[in-house]
């Protein structure tokens, strides 16, 4: 029931935002079309008033009577259609010189029969013609009319005072883009369910692969905590092996501790002399021979290596610096960043040679120094 539902919420979440993205691309394409097939419409009506416009000013100017022009233009406009696109021509007082419609000729436009807007803004269509200049923009009419606006370009006739004016019945151009929208609805709806079908489709193949995995996941899941189980028991059967060999060690430390040496026999020309350990600053090996110093920065001979007196030392006092040092904590004054990732010691009494710990050992340095 779960994975039902589920799936009824991935169809419809799916559904519900392809088809919003596809109203609102829709309705941006639909308005973008709108305005540009008004555009267009200007652009072919100045074309057209412009065309004819001069070829009459041609005929004017080849001396063909102006009433000669006049019926002539009236004759290849008689009865063609006025519903959807026509042409026309008034002069300047509005008075409509040529028109599809024969009963209309002769007709006056007054300020109350239309208005105009255009690139003046909103004027009177009668205006328009009284200024004798090219124009384009939307005519709409009163109410009571019951007359739909009208994309109008007029043109000047020079040489006369008459204006073409080509018409675009908007009601018309509106109707072709209803029909036009309504079959892009159907296409988007259509592409919506396609869309939606399949990614609903693609997610519910997808989700069966992840169920699949997911189940195989949970059985080695249950493997491995059965296991974890298993493990968690030797750990704590290791801890108590582990604690008890800390103890060990802990006891082994003590012993050593307390058993490290606590002084050093050497010779001091033919006299034997014995060293405190704790007054050692530093024990170093030079030309063979290892030389105890010191902090009384007395310096004496010992006839045993760094590597056994490295043993016997206590190495929380004690740190075997290098192959040539074992250095005393509380020898150390400064320590310097010395080349690359190396490490300088400056002790008290100064060594004959620099103590320098190597990069691989300045790790294990800071720890001993951090206890």
């Amino acid at each position: 029931m779960k994975k039902t539902r589920l799936y009824i919420f991935t169809f419809t979440g799916i559904s519900l935002i392809v088809l919003l993205v596809g109203i609102g691309m829709f309705r941006y394409f639909y308005n973008s079309a709108k305005e540009a097939l008004w555009n267009s419409k200007m652009e072919s009506g100045r074309r057209e008033t412009r065309e004819v416009g001069r070829m009459l000013e041609q005929q004017l100017q080849n001396g063909i009577p102006p009433q000669k022009v006049i019926d002539n233009l009236q004759q290849s406009i008689l009865n063609t259609d006025v519903q959807s696109e026509f042409l026309c021509m008034y002069n300047m007082q509005g008075i409509e010189l040529c028109h599809p419609n024969p009963s209309l000729v002769g007709q006056k436009i007054d300020a109350a029969n239309s208005s105009f807007a255009g690139k003046e803004g909103v004027v009177d269509f009668s205006n328009i013609l009284r200024s004798g200049t090219a124009d384009a923009g939307i005519r709409s009419f009163p109410a009571e009319k019951q007359r739909s606006a009208e994309i109008v370009t007029v043109y000047p006739v020079k040489g006369s005072d008459w204006m073409v004016a080509a018409h675009a019945n908007i009601a018309v151009l509106q109707v072709q883009l209803d029909n036009l929208y309504q079959r892009f609805m159907i296409g988007v709806l259509l592409m919506v369910i396609i869309i939606s079908a399949s990614c609903y489709g693609l997610i519910r193949m997808i989700y069966r692969k992840y169920e699949g995995r997911m189940e195989q996941e949970i059985g080695r899941l249950n493997e491995e905590v059965n296991n974890l189980t298993m493990l968690n028991r030797q750990l704590e059967l290791s801890q108590e092996r582990q604690r008890e060999q800390e103890k060990e060690t802990i006891t082994a430390n003590t012993n050593a501790t307390e058993n490290s040496r606590k002084r050093l026999l050497t010779y001091v020309r033919d006299e034997m002399a014995m060293v405190e350990v704790r007054d050692i600053a530093f024990i170093y090996l030079s030309q063979n021979n290892v030389f105890v110093q010191t902090f009384l920065n007395q310096q004496y001979s010992l006839n045993i290596s760094l590597d056994e007196l490295a043993k016997q030392l206590d190495n929380d006092v004690f740190y075997r610096a290098n192959r040539q040092f074992i250095v005393n904590v509380n020898a150390i004054k400064t320590i310097l960043v010395y080349g690359r990732n190396q490490l300088q010691l400056i002790t008290h009494p100064m060594p004959p040679e620099d103590i320098i710990i190597s990069k691989n050992k300045v790790a294990e340095f800071k720890k001993w120094l951090d206890r």
